[in-house]
Order: C-alpha cells, then sequence, then structure tokens
C-alpha cells in the first residue's frame, strides 16, 4: 500500500497483520511468561571467545559525524545514551520490510538507504545504523535478531546490545524506541530482561525517561508485553564490522537447552551456553 506517513510514495509490505507496537497491551500475556518459564534451561560455563568486532572505522566515523552524530567521547555508559539519542531523533521507526540486501550492507549504506525514505527505517536499520555508530565511536556492539517461539510468524524485532566497560556488563538498546530498559537502577541486557521477566519482576523493570517512539510517548508495560514474545531465540553476528551481514554462517544463536536440536532459526552455531554468546575478543 502506499505510504501516507512519508513525503514520497513508497511501496510498503508489512511485517505481520499487526504494526510493531499497534496492540494496545495492559498486561504481559501470561501465556507468554508461561513459555519462557517452561524453556529456560541455559549453561554459564566458560569458553572460548568467538565474537569479533572491527572497532573505530575512521570512513565511518567521519560520516556519521557530518551527520550530526558528533559526541564528546568518554567511552562510558553516558556516551553510550547520548549515541543511542541522537541515532533515535535522526532516524525513525515505521515498521515497514524494506528490503536488507548486499547493496546496503554496512552504517553508510543503512544511513543513505534511509534517507531515500526521508529517514525512515525499520527496526532492522535501525539497529544496524546504532550499533555501526556504536562501533565507530570504539564500543563492542551487535544487532541482535529476537525470535517468538512461533515458527510460523514472520514478525521480530530487532536491537542493539552493546558492552558497556564503566559498568562492565551488556546493555541492550532499542533504537526504535530510544529505550533502554533498568532493573534496581542497572541497564539491563536482553538475556537479563528474559529473566527478570520469568522471575515476576516485570513490575520492577523500569525504561529511561525520555524513551519515545519517534516523539511520541511510549508505555513500559506495552513495550514488555510485545517483547515478552520476541525472548525465546536472541540471534546476533559473529563478526560485527562493515562487511558482514547477520546471515548464513555469520550467526550465533542463544537457545535453551531443550531448543539445541530445533531448526528454526538457522545459525552457524547454536548454543545455551551464555557466555559463548557473549563472550567477546
Amino acid at each position: 500500500m502506499p505510504s501516507t506517513s512519508l513525503k514520497i510514495n513508497l511501496i510498503i509490505k508489512p511485517i505481520s497483520d499487526e504494526p510493531d507496537f499497534a496492540p494496545h497491551s495492559y498486561t504481559i500475556p501470561q501465556d507468554n511468561i508461561n513459555k519462557l518459564q517452561q524453556h529456560n534451561e541455559y549453561k554459564n560455563e566458560p569458553c572460548e571467545e568467538i565474537l569479533r568486532y572491527e572497532l573505530n572505522n575512521q570512513k565511518v566515523l567521519s560520516y556519521i559525524k557530518e551527520k550530526g552524530i558528533d559526541v564528546d567521547n568518554h567511552h562510558d555508559f553516558s556516551t553510550i545514551c547520548t549515541l543511542l539519542e541522537k541515532v533515535a531523533s535522526t532516524y525513525h521507526h515505521d515498521g515497514a520490510n524494506y528490503t536488507h540486501d548486499k547493496e546496503n550492507i554496512g552504517t553508510i549504506a543503512q544511513i543513505e538507504y534511509a534517507q531515500k525514505q526521508n529517514n525512515y527505517t525499520n527496526c532492522r536499520g535501525m539497529a544496524i545504523i546504532l550499533c555501526g555508530v556504536l562501533r565507530a565511536y570504539g564500543f563492542q556492539a551487535n544487532v541482535v535478531e529476537c525470535y517468538s517461539d512461533d515458527s510460523n510468524s514472520p514478525e521480530i524485532h530487532v536491537v542493539c546490545e552493546v558492552f558497556c566497560e564503566d559498568l562492565n556488563k551488556t546493555i541492550l538498546l532499542d533504537p526504535s524506541n530510544n529505550l533502554i530498559y533498568y532493573l534496581d537502577g542497572q541497564p539491563l541486557s536482553l538475556f537479563e530482561l528474559r529473566e527478570a521477566m520469568i522471575n515476576n519482576q516485570s513490575e520492577k523493570i523500569t525504561i529511561n525517561e525520555d524513551a519515545s517512539h519517534n516523539g511520541e510517548e511510549v508505555s513500559t508495560i506495552q513495550l514488555l508485553a510485545y517483547m515478552s514474545k520476541n525472548l525465546m531465540f536472541l540471534v546476533k553476528g559473529i563478526d560485527s564490522d562493515e562487511t558482514h551481514e547477520l546471515r548464513d554462517e555469520n550467526r550465533i544463536c542463544l537457545v535453551p537447552t531443550d531448543y539445541l536440536d530445533k531448526d528454526d532459526p538457522k545459525a552457524a552455531i547454536r548454543t545455551d551456553n551464555i557466555q559463548e554468546f557473549y563472550i567477546s575478543k
């Protein structure tokens, strides 16, 4: 259908019958939590470091600074928050299923592609741009696909995770909503968000005060309701740089132990070891 939200005519193919965040949910579906609780066996054991990052790409850094994403880099959580806000205020989420093919690999290509859509892109585009920006500033950041247990549903949500050295932990960033989740004042990773939900701590989860979807206020409970069904499989790249896509052999998938032998989603490495999914060189 032709877009009505942009100033140019586009052909939009919905990701699913329900656009992202459209349902007005005021409770977290218990069925989703039950499913996560039923499949929650993982290992947390030492392993070889397998994740690789290209950091401080000067071509990307120069390009994004020209686009106004220019910050004082203190290599800390504050810098991460500033970069998240700048990306989320410059580029906008519309849920359209834009093409992310070999012609659009990398941060610069994704920014230029979004510019053709009047600075709009989908959650994958937002995550690719933010991760590229963070890596250009020296942070280990990765695009992460969040899958539900429904293999018949094409709908996933794509976010970013970044390692923050001053907090010594990985943090979930959702640029589609300028969003960070917190529990007891500490920012959460995707896996920690999953654990908080299944341990009945959802009411204690908070979000940053400036979280918004294209400038509009967002609801914590609606966001958690949406994410509660998309935390069964977490998939990210083994190599994160300007030439590798999140596909084929460049994928590691964190799954519950009882899903190790299932076929969907496909990944070069399928693991139930939390450390294998998060440890990097």
